[in-house]
């Protein structure tokens, strides 16, 4: 990336606004937002009254818009509007860059046209996660109930059932060693009309993986760097399960190891449903790992956003342009293929 030079020509009052602290940055007139191409139905709509910089609203006008935010997993046959002088272009997406749709930003047109981005990536602009974790205290529960009102060891919620991490391969060959229930459009159990869709039958699902099963598997469709869905989110807090992760991101970092069981920590697939068929037996250990998990809680950022979008609009910063957004989205070590399948 470079100094973006003349598509962002400020004027006097802005350059100088912007190298003053932040509660002297001007909010003198109310920069727009847009969000160009959203998913069906799914435009942002981002919220700035209790931002302390508020001076901020959404449009559906592309050419009046200060910022034009733009969701990278749809623009297949995008037809771009004109750039306005000083407009400011956000590519955002919390997909992994193995999705398909990715390929349809590769074009020589997008290079020198992105400003900032809003990404699961640490080294993004501004940070699009999906969750947190953070301590709390331990309710006090009936844990040796908890332990004897489970039936069965694993349960697993999956619709995508071809995926470039090949997790599908993965639990194939765990399962022979460890009973696992698949629900949702890739197996053969359900629960509520949809299985665990996120939509209507979500609390349902819940319910029934923290009463009946001891572990969840939390296994991410893509191996990439900082990625993490809701998939490990979701059994935090107060669902009585363990998750067994498999994904890029370093786990360490979101809790404490005795809190999750990460697949990486074994050599193979078989090893892990070996640990897991031995763990699901020893009652101590399995509810000290409960215990520990049920010392933390999730929060979700994702209300900061149209905060941080609001302040970077008034200051103008960063400033700097992508040369080619898809081969930043796409360098050697943001995503690789899986490497524990070779082994039994």
């Amino acid at each position: 990336m470079h100094i973006l030079r003349d598509d962002l020509i400020l004027s006097d009052a802005i350059t100088k606004a912007s190298d003053s602290p932040r509660s002297k940055i001007s909010q003198s007139r109310v920069m727009k937002i847009m969000d160009f191409n959203p998913k069906p139905n799914c435009a942002h709509r981002l919220k700035f009254k209790k931002c302390e910089f508020d001076a901020c609203a959404m449009t559906t006008n592309p050419q009046e818009a200060d910022i034009l935010m733009f969701n990278a997993v749809n623009m297949k046959d995008l037809i771009v509007p004109k750039r306005p002088i000083g407009q400011i272009w956000l590519l955002y997406t919390r997909e992994p860059i193995t999705d398909r749709r990715m390929q349809y930003l590769n074009q020589s047109s997008y290079h020198g046209q992105f400003n900032w981005t809003r990404t699961y990536f640490s080294d993004s602009t501004f940070l699009s996660i999906y969750g947190l974790l953070i301590p709390r205290k331990r309710p006090q529960k009936d844990y040796e109930q908890i332990y004897h009102r489970k039936k069965y060891d694993v349960a697993w919620f999956v619709s995508k059932c071809s995926t470039s991490s090949r997790r599908e391969d993965y639990v194939h060959r765990m399962s022979k060693f460890v009973q696992v229930h698949v629900y949702g459009g890739c197996g053969n159990f359900s629960c509520g009309s949809g299985g665990f869709d996120m939509g209507g039958s979500r609390d349902e699902c819940l319910h029934k993986l923290s009463e009946e099963y001891k572990f969840y598997l939390s296994f991410e469709n893509s191996f990439c760097r900082d990625y993490v869905t809701e998939k490990f989110f979701n059994v935090f807090p107060d669902i009585d399960v363990i998750p067994v992760v498999r994904g890029g991101a370093v786990y360490e970092r979101l809790s404490t190891l005795d809190t999750y069981i990460n697949a990486k920590d074994f050599a193979s697939p078989e090893k892990l449903g070996r640990y897991l068929q031995e763990l699901s037996r020893n009652k101590t250990q399995y509810l000290k790992m409960l215990q520990k998990k049920d010392e933390y809680d999730k929060i979700f950022p994702q209300h900061n956003a149209g905060c941080e979008l609001c302040q970077a609009a008034h200051s103008r910063s960063p400033r700097h342009v992508f040369d080619d957004v898809y081969s930043w989205l796409t360098r050697p070590g943001n995503c690789w293929p899986p490497d524990d399948l070779s082994t039994n």
